[in-house]
């Protein structure tokens, strides 16, 4: 190996000259949006909807046990490799790994087609939390009645119910069916009813409201029905704020990210503020997070642990390297990690608390447990939330917040999916720069035309199907090839040498074997064990009560294996078509790093240096160039 070492110290090469290190591609403005946007990426929808239910679901408080476990055995050191590789390298995941060693040329193609199928329906949720948020404003919300024409016989409104109750039940016959109070035996009669809905048939106002109205759910998959208008018009316009926030890239995303990052932490602490107060909160949060130290035997629960770590952090999905690329060569990126790593975590926590604390309220008003009013996903955002705020003084208020604060989640994640398959394409074709502006809304219409058949009436059956199997197995597969490039073809003194690069000091001995023991085994054993069992423990798909019919679990299996796929095509290709020599040669050439890999640390260097002479400064460098490996 040929090295040279050309630059100043890191720590003050950033003060011997100004502006972008990057010219052609940018940079952040300034630190702080580059750690709010991977904040935000990294906090998404599932910290808020999905984290609080799995702790309540597998063992409360003592969930956190495997979930910390998991978190410095799997999350960390994957969220370090992507930013150390990204910031390194200043390239997006496809111009990345063909550099960083041709045979994994498929696998940055792997996380540009997963960011494609991801953001056509998560944009579709945030769509869905823009119309939520349009429709709170007003006086009466729209899903706090059943006296709408969707609205069906079995629709049972509990504050009403509980009104008939207490003005009638004393002084003549009464029951509560299709939607209202049923005081006349000849109405009641014409109904063809004799009782109240059965507690096992009632359906909440809030869930009706949301799969007849919003959604005008159909019977499956298999019948897409006609276009929602207002879905569409939401869509529209989430694309709309997507678009806008990136047409700049990140020096116009990196400023949104100071209000849609933070605007969440503040809805949740008025939430928690406002929980804590009422009635029943306290029993809520001890059923999420009294702890049963029995349920850490079942491995399901470590299991489901490491996948919430994997997919809470949005490793193995491109979007964290591709904001590292932006960073100035020499920022912090373990100080980062640790500080998004740990945020993320703790505000999974933290909206349990929140969330929790007013289903123990709607359980008490309802006279029922809190496990009959838990719900997961959708389910919560838009059911048992909507449900819960009609029941609270202002809940027009309460509503906006809360469908606010989901919108702004959501976004934030957006950007970096959609940005890093804007990335990708300019990477690849570096002369679209100067028509930035004009890739970034040719994406973004593309993308929304594409999500047309999700705004329909079988749509949200798509998005549950894209989210299984788009964001599921190809996920866990990329992090594993990830993890096993580094240590086996890249090298993990490699990786050390380009860390030191970065931070200006070289890991201790005992550091240095820590890291090496958790990327060379414990990281990649996890992720491998959790993709072998999600393979053999596989079912149909299934939603609720809807079970995937063969033909559309086909499709699922069909996307995560094209997605999949592209790593060993990507292999063979560049084997046959793109290497010279014998077998042997080939194999050599495409496991090692090409001059591409290097370009932008020599760059630096070159730059450092000519800043350092002009400054004065003695040139004794830090900063190791290898010209060849």
């Amino acid at each position: 190996m040929a090295d040279q070492r050309v630059a100043p110290e890191a720590q003050s090469a950033d003060n011997l000259f100004e502006g972008d290190e990057n010219p052609e591609r940018g940079n952040w403005t300034g630190k702080l949006d580059f750690l709010l946007s991977c904040l935000g990426y990294a906090v998404g929808l599932g910290n808020v909807w999905r984290f609080p239910y799995l702790c309540y679901k597998n063992g409360g408080g003592a969930f956190l046990i495997p979930y910390v476990i998991m978190l410095f055995g799997l999350g960390i050191p994957l969220f370090l490799l992507e930013l150390t590789v990204g910031q390194y390298s200043a390239l997006a995941p496809i111009s990345l790994f063909k550099n960083y060693a041709p045979a994994l040329r498929g696998l940055g193609v792997a996380m540009f087609l997963a960011s494609v199928a991801v953001g056509l329906y998560y944009n579709m949720i945030i769509a869905w939390t823009v119309y939520y948020t349009y429709s709170s404003m007003t006086s009466d919300l729209p899903w706090q009645y059943c006296n709408h024409d969707y609205n069906t016989p079995n629709c049972f409104n509990y504050n009403e119910y509980q009104q008939c109750n207490m003005t009638y039940n004393e002084s003549t016959w009464w029951i509560y069916n299709y939607g209202h109070c049923i005081t006349n035996r000849t109405e009641a009669d014409i109904l063809g009813v004799n009782s109240t809905v059965p507690k096992e048939d009632r359906v909440s106002p809030a869930e009706e409201y949301f799969n007849l109205h919003v959604l005008g759910l159909s019977d499956g998959i298999g019948d897409l029905g006609g276009v929602q208008t207002g879905l569409v018009v939401s869509l529209l316009i989430a694309w709309v704020v997507v678009g806008a926030a990136l047409i700049k890239g990140v020096k116009s995303s990196g400023k949104v990210v100071y209000f849609t990052a933070l605007f969440p932490y503040l809805v949740l602490i008025i939430l928690l503020i406002r929980g804590v107060t009422l009635p029943g909160a306290s029993e809520g949060i001890k059923f999420y997070m009294v702890p049963d130290l029995n349920r850490l035997s079942d491995i399901d629960v470590w299991v489901q642990a490491a996948v919430q770590i994997f997919y809470s952090l949005s490793i193995a999905s491109g979007g964290l390297i591709t904001l590292a690329s932006y960073n100035k060569f020499h920022n912090n990126v373990i100080r980062d990690t640790f500080i998004v790593c740990f945020g993320n975590c703790f505000t999974s926590v933290f909206a349990g608390f929140a969330i929790f604390s007013v289903l123990g309220f709607m359980a008490s008003e309802l006279g029922v447990p809190v496990s009959e009013v838990v719900k997961s996903g959708s389910g919560l955002a838009f059911v048992a939330y909507p449900e819960l705020v009609t029941r609270l003084p202002v809940s027009t208020l309460w509503a906006l917040l809360f469908f606010l604060m989901l919108f702004t989640l959501g976004l934030d994640s957006q950007f970096a999916i959609v940005e890093n398959i804007i990335t990708c394409i300019l990477d690849e074709f570096p002369k679209l720069r100067q028509w930035k502006s004009w890739v970034v809304v040719g994406i973004c219409s593309t993308l929304f035309l594409l999500g047309i058949p999700l705004t329909t009436q079988g749509g949200r059956y798509i998005v549950d199907l894209l989210d299984n199997y788009a964001a599921g197995w190809p996920y866990l597969f990329i992090g594993l090839v990830e993890l096993l490039a580094m240590y086996w073809m890249y090298g993990v003194r490699n990786y050390y040498r380009d860390l030191t690069n970065i931070m200006g000091f070289s890991p201790g001995f005992r550091l240095k074997a820590h890291i090496t023991a958790i990327y060379g085994t414990v990281s990649p054993l996890l992720v491998g064990s959790i993709l072998l069992l999600s393979w053999i423990n596989y079912e149909p798909y299934k939603v609720d009560d809807y079970t995937y019919p063969g033909w559309a679990n086909g499709i699922g299996w069909a996307i995560a294996m094209v997605i999949i796929a592209t790593v060993p095509v990507g292999f063979v290709y560049n084997i046959v078509w793109e290497e010279d020599g014998g077998i042997k040669e080939r194999l050599l050439n495409c496991i090692r790093p090409t001059d591409g890999w290097f370009e932008h640390s020599r760059n630096i260097a070159n730059r450092e240096k000519t800043a350092a002479a002009e400054a004065g400064i003695d040139n004794t460098s830090s900063l190791e160039v290898t010209t060849h490996m």
